[in-house]
């Protein structure tokens, strides 16, 4: 049984990881929560029947939390977690990891100090079902990829929580301490890009990190990074990036909380005569079904196949997986150390908009 603290309950993880853990109950116990917010705190932690912390550094030090889930705010990944390992505690972070390359190399550094601890970046894209097939099925074959094209055009969870779910969220944070994150926030993204990054640079940064960051790590397992980022255009949330490959090009769209009613996020990879897609549904309403179709054609006919549909939750499947490398002593595929290509390569696509 490992026992969880967590950090930051708002809508990640009342959505997802609280109710996810709680589930889990033969593999993991909530027994602590923190938050900035009084209300939220103490709603939540007698729902889950935790200990509420109001300062997260006292949670990490606590004896008994084995495991800490940092689902706070992005900019306080990197100090949680990096004082979470110093109190000897199991890290699982929501992805971005962190906002900056210089947090994230204190973080490699320190997850490679404590090799008996598992430190992992949470990219629940790359522990689905349909992820997992596509993988298996392009290291048995060895036709050659001649395109591919993914994309994140989504309406954001809130118009699917309404109907739904809705979180328990309360307005109750002083201004002084969204002054202070929103700060943080600023000069960690500044940090990243420098200091005459444009306002257009820091939107499509923020939206890398928040959203283009599951698609382009589960491609980046996949098929590698690429070796050029071609072109970027960009206007506003409406972002369009070509990648080149050594035999081939991509194309990745990103809309960020359009108004049509869709989560259109899928990746798509073309093989001459086959097609395989990757289909992802929001994750605000789970246990939806999830597919992949492998389209195959010869000159005579044509062959669909249709995995799935599966109906495991990829949020699950990951804090599975986390558990699985603690109970094992085993690398998540998914540690601090792989996320730094991630952040290299944000920059370097905010990097090629002109300024």
């Amino acid at each position: 049984m490992v026992k969880v603290g967590i950090i930051g309950v708002g809508t990640v993880s009342q959505m997802m990881h609280l109710p996810i853990l709680s589930g889990l109950h033969d593999l993991y116990q909530i027994t602590a929560v923190s938050d900035v917010s009084p209300t939220q705190l103490k709603h939540i932690a007698e729902t889950y029947r935790a200990k509420a912390y109001a300062d997260p550094y006292m949670l990490v030090k606590a004896p008994d939390v084995d495991a800490v889930f940092i689902c706070s705010p992005d900019q306080y990944h990197a100090d949680y977690a990096l004082a979470a390992i110093e109190a000897g505690k199991h890290v699982f972070v929501e992805k971005p990891v962190t906002l900056c390359i210089e947090d994230l190399e204190k973080l490699i550094a320190a997850e490679k100090a404590h090799p008996e601890l598992v430190c992992m970046v949470g990219y629940m894209r790359r522990y689905s079902q349909g992820f997992l097939k596509c993988k298996e099925l392009l290291a048995s074959d060895d036709r050659k990829i001649e395109y591919m094209r993914f994309r994140d055009i989504i309406l954001e969870g809130d118009f699917f929580m309404d109907q739904t779910r809705p979180p328990y969220l309360c307005s109750d944070i002083s201004d002084e301490v969204k002054a202070e994150s929103s700060s943080r926030r600023r000069d960690q993204i500044t940090r990243a890009l420098g200091n005459d990054c444009t306002d257009q640079q820091r939107t499509t940064y923020v939206m890398l990190t928040g959203l283009g960051c599951h698609t382009l790590a589960a491609v980046r397992e996949l098929v590698g990074l690429p070796v050029e980022v071609e072109s970027v255009s960009v206007q506003g949330e409406h972002v369009i990036i070509v990648f080149r490959y050594n035999d081939f090009l991509a194309v990745y769209e990103i809309l960020n909380d359009q108004d049509v009613v869709q989560f259109d996020a899928a990746i798509e990879i073309y093989q001459h005569d086959r097609r395989m897609k990757i289909k992802y549904e929001t994750p605000y309403l789970r246990y939806q079904p999830h597919t992949f179709e492998v389209i195959e054609s010869t000159k005579k006919d044509t062959k669909t196949t249709l995995y799935g549909p599966d109906y495991r939750d990829p949020f699950q499947d990951e804090v599975q997986y986390f558990h699985d490398c603690i109970a094992n002593g085993t690398t998540p595929k998914s540690d601090f150390a792989d996320a730094m290509a991630d952040l290299v390569l944000f920059r370097e696509i905010c990097g090629k908009i002109k300024k």
